[in-house]
Parts: structure tokens; C-alpha cells; sequence
């Protein structure tokens, strides 16, 4: 399977299952040298994968919005790590790991219900995370897909 099949398929998979059609996320493409597209809904995108425009984007995305229903840990440290998926399977959380393809985790958590910023802060400052990922509007970068900054995929870790 190549990347950008995994990242369509990661894409529906965010939009049908995890969201149930209800949130229409943002999706975005962004070069080193500072080059963007401007934010488009997945909805624009994806309902039209044969339109040039969008099979390009789509060729080309690397950073989604996070969910209203998602808390992304976003952990600097490799050794901060276990600690944090240790304390994940004691509460018995369901979460998918990544490595950004740079030094850092991402830790994705879905719930079933849209979570107040007050609530996802909560959350990652009790993990000891990068609060930013708690705004509204946060761009991350897109799982299988090549890190703007890096060129390095962003891919799925087993953590047992």
C-alpha cells in the first residue's frame, strides 16, 4: 500500500469512523520554506479525489486540524514515552501512537463527545504535553504523511 492510499485511507477513517461524518476537519499543505496552501475542509477534497486540484493536494497534504472529539499528546522526549503510555493502559485508554519522523510522539486519544479546550488542557497537562495542541484551530502534522519540516513520515509505533 503507498503513503498516499495510507493517507486517503487514514483521512475516511478520521471522517466516517472516528467522527462519524459529524466534523469536517481542516486539511493542509505547508513546505519548509515558509510555501502553504490555504486550509481546506475535507469535505472539499475528498468528495472529489478525481478533480486535478484535489488528487494533487491530496498527493501533496501534511497537516490536518485535530478533532473536537481528539486530544493529540504531543511529547518533545522520547523518554517521555513510557511514562505516558504506562499511565495510558492503566486508565484503559484506546490511543494510536506516531513518531513525527523528527525527535517527538504524538499520541492520539478519540472520545465520544466534543471535548471545551478547558477539558483537552486538563488532559495534556496531566500527561505533560504541549498545551497548543488544545486550540480549536491546530494544525499537526498528518499521520503518513512526509513532516513539512523534516521530510520524514509521520508513522504508526507499537508501543508493547
Amino acid at each position: 500500500m503507498s503513503e498516499d492510499s495510507k493517507i486517503k485511507d487514514w483521512l475516511d477513517y478520521l471522517f466516517y469512523n472516528v467522527g462519524q461524518q459529524k466534523y469536517d476537519f481542516y486539511l493542509q499543505y505547508l513546505e519548509k520554506e515558509g510555501i502553504n496552501t490555504k486550509w481546506k475542509k475535507y469535505s472539499e477534497v475528498c468528495f472529489d479525489c478525481k478533480n486535478p486540484k484535489n488528487n494533487w493536494f491530496l498527493e501533496n497534504v501534511n497537516q490536518r486540524q485535530i478533532l473536537p472529539i481528539e486530544v493529540v499528546l504531543d511529547l518533545e522526549e522520547k523518554e517521555q514515552l513510557k511514562p505516558v503510555i504506562e499511565k495510558l493502559k492503566k486508565l484503559d485508554m484506546i490511543f494510536y501512537v506516531f513518531s513525527t519522523g523528527s525527535r517527538g510522539f504524538h499520541i492520539h486519544m478519540f472520545f465520544n463527545k466534543e471535548l471545551p479546550k478547558k477539558e483537552k488542557l486538563r488532559i495534556i497537562n496531566y500527561f505533560g504535553a504541549d498545551t497548543q495542541k488544545a486550540s480549536k484551530k491546530c494544525l499537526i502534522s498528518l499521520e503518513y504523511a512526509k513532516h513539512w519540516k523534516s521530510g520524514k513520515i509521520k508513522r504508526e509505533v507499537k508501543y508493547d
